[in-house]
């Protein structure tokens, strides 16, 4: 959801609004708009956040939840398939998964940026990329790891 076209949106029609008046009532709006964007942002993030809360509370074995993606808040819903009708999320690495969990990955910004470039190619979401990359990695057979080479034994001087 980007807010950048609602905030923008309102402040013109604060502008045009205060058009109408003279030059006080401009200078005054001006003053209104410079300041209005975080608040507005604030209030449309509260009112996101009131949607998902009550969105899960009235769907049973769902979860309803918003986070941020830069400025712009993002909603992800997750269906528990222990609710009974089998369901699972769109977002869960194998079918017949039990439960979702959550994990906070922390990873260099390029390779954020190469993800969800790659995540966006294929038209997922970066979560959904993540989990077919990992389920990916652990169908592949395990590649033996190489220890950095270590020296052994005795030195005579």
């Amino acid at each position: 959801m980007l807010l950048a076209p609602i905030v923008e949106g309102l402040e013109e029609d604060l502008k045009r609004a205060a058009a109408i008046g003279g030059d006080d009532t401009r200078r005054a709006a001006e003053i209104l708009v410079e300041s209005l964007g975080a608040a507005v942002r604030l209030r449309i993030l509260d009112a996101v956040q009131q949607a998902a809360d009550e969105l899960t509370a009235s769907l049973p074995g769902t979860s309803v939840e918003v986070h941020l993606q830069g400025r712009d808040p993002v909603l992800s819903l997750s269906i528990s398939s222990a609710s009974g009708a089998g369901a699972e999320s769109a977002e869960l690495g194998e079918p017949g998964d039990e439960e979702v969990a959550r994990i906070t990955l922390r990873l260099p910004e390029g390779l954020k940026a190469q993800i969800e470039r790659a995540a966006s190619r294929e038209g997922v979401s970066v979560n959904s990329w993540l989990v077919d990359a990992a389920a990916h990695v652990l169908r592949m057979p395990a590649v033996p790891r190489r220890g950095p080479k270590r020296m052994t034994g005795f030195v005579r001087g």
